[in-house]
């Protein structure tokens, strides 16, 4: 088959995908809508909200099945305790791969996201955070409504490296997540996601073919101290963690290839 025929038929699957992808998304808007208006007044911070956006998630990969996702340690999350999630980032389908945890949690989105439509009003009333890249002052106000959640019970998921990694390797981490984690004496947790890099690859809406995506999910680590140093160095042990971990997923990844190979 000549390239250019297999690029008209990723074009197709991939317009197709997103049909389906925008058709299940649609659906669950009202769902989302109806919690809202039902449960607002009970629940301000919306973490009941979490299985019907987790139900989204699979739902969206039972019509448009692109990645299975296999959880590692999601039992290392308890029901009644909040954390400051971390976890690398290499494309727009992490979100729906650690939505599959069972445990609650907002994560932190780009602006563009809450335009759109359906799918951003939906985030938008489930009391996910928008953020403006580049912008000091909403960065401040990012880390200020996490705060609030945290307090609140409410785990908040970031991705310290600040955007999409373009090779799969986890980049060097901003520290906002940190200091807050040290701040309110918050154990913060790695997730370390593998797989998805060339599902939705950056700068490009094309989605790709089938892929077993992995999150594991690392113990949880306490802050040791609140100074700028006791937290960097928090933070470099955190990203040292999450690299090895990542780095054995995918040799275990490449061993079960050739295992399946011969």
């Amino acid at each position: 088959m000549s390239e250019r025929k297999h690029q008209f038929l990723d074009l197709i699957r991939s317009a197709v995908s997103w049909f389906l992808v925008a058709l299940v998304t649609f659906v669950f808007f009202f769902l989302v809508a109806l919690y809202f208006l039902l449960f607002f007044a009970f629940d301000r911070s919306r973490k009941g909200i979490h299985p019907v956006v987790s139900f989204w998630a699979r739902t969206i990969l039972l019509v448009c099945p692109v990645m299975k996702v296999r959880l590692e340690g999601a039992g290392r999350l308890k029901e009644n305790e909040t954390y400051v999630l971390i976890a690398n980032h290499q494309s727009l389908a992490d979100i729906i791969a650690v939505l599959h945890l069972a445990h609650s949690f907002k994560f932190i989105g780009k602006r563009e996201l809450f335009w759109i439509p359906f799918f951003g009003w939906a985030i938008f009333l489930a009391g996910y955070i928008p953020l403006i890249r580049g912008d000091h002052k909403s960065g401040k106000e990012v880390l200020e409504c996490a705060r609030r959640y945290l307090k609140q019970g409410v785990s908040v998921l970031f991705f310290p490296e600040g955007t999409r990694s373009l090779d799969g390797e986890i980049h060097a981490f901003k520290i906002g997540a940190f200091k807050l984690a040290s701040e309110l004496n918050m154990p913060v947790v790695p997730l370390v996601i593998d797989g998805t890099r060339n599902l939705i690859p950056k700068g490009s809406r094309l989605i790709g073919r089938s892929a077993q995506v992995s999150v594991h999910v690392e113990l949880p680590r306490q802050p040791r101290g609140k100074d700028t140093s006791s937290v960097e160095v928090f933070m470099e042990e955190i990203r040292n963690k999450m690299v090895d971990r990542l780095s054995s997923l995918r040799a275990l990844g490449r061993a079960m290839t050739v295992r399946i190979d011969s």
